[in-house]
């Protein structure tokens, strides 16, 4: 073998179990081929558990570290790493929890675990300029109907069905935390980033509506036009721009158009 194809049956083998490597390589005291080999294959493992870990604190801390190893190197059995960036190992560790979930507690670890990735995109999103309120005051009012919104890159959005959110904060204060798991009505939940603050909030089902109609390009007339079917017509404008000066406030839109 020349050193890349040495490389590559290295990587194999650390990989998927390759036994190609096995004729290049030599016994070494104690260790014999498959021993030598079996370090590099479980370090390998042993790191990307790590990493989850460094990912899902929250995760880890409710279900302990055995627990916590077994889920993860079940995840990693079915999503082997395949990017240069270790970032995005656990991209898909909520979706594998829901597909193991058999009770509440299985829906509400994989509720966690979406959780703690939407404040990690939340925190790692692109800097981008925000408008502010007095934006909002240089608009004239026949313009209003027209006006377009652009939500900021790092503006993330889920929706949980659980109490996924107690047992985060109890792992993150270090209290006892919910005495069980609970299914709960499904409530749509934000976290974004200013500086290098995240925050978050829930949002209640009117302007959770409206915020993905104004990130699919809708206007501020066609956002009051959907409110008025539910609220009437002369609710609708008020709580649309109700909802348009907390998302200004809150540094959730980079253009008024």
């Amino acid at each position: 073998m020349n050193l890349q194809e040495l490389q590559h049956a290295f990587q194999d083998h650390v990989l998927q179990g390759d036994l190609a490597i096995n004729r290049q390589v030599r016994s070494s005291g104690a260790l014999d081929v498959a021993g030598r080999l079996d370090v590099y294959r479980h370090a390998y493992t042993a790191r990307l558990v790590e990493a989850l870990r460094e990912s899902y604190p929250a995760l880890a801390s409710t279900v302990g570290d055995e627990e916590f190893t077994t889920l993860a190197r079940r995840y990693l059995a079915d999503h082997p790493s395949a990017t240069a960036s270790i970032r995005w190992l656990g991209h898909a560790l909520a979706g594998h929890l829901d597909t193991i979930a058999t009770d509440e507690r299985g829906a509400m670890l994989a509720d966690l675990a979406r959780w703690e990735w939407t404040l990690a995109a939340a925190f790692d999103g692109a800097d981008q300029s925000v408008v502010g309120l007095e934006a909002a005051g240089s608009i004239a009012a026949g313009d209003w109907p027209s006006l377009r919104f652009t939500l900021h890159a790092n503006l993330q959005r889920t929706t949980l069905s659980t109490n996924a959110i107690e047992f985060w904060r109890a792992a993150g204060n270090g209290s006892a935390g919910p005495a069980v798991p609970l299914r709960t009505p499904p409530i749509e939940w934000v976290a974004w980033r200013r500086t290098l603050v995240t925050s978050f909030r829930s949002l209640g089902l009117e302007e959770a509506r409206a915020l993905e109609a104004a990130g699919r390009g809708q206007t501020f007339g066609e956002i009051c036009a959907d409110l008025a079917m539910r609220v009437g017509d002369d609710a609708a404008p008020l709580q649309a721009a109700t909802y348009l000066k907390q998302w200004l406030l809150d540094g959730w839109l980079t253009s008024l158009e």
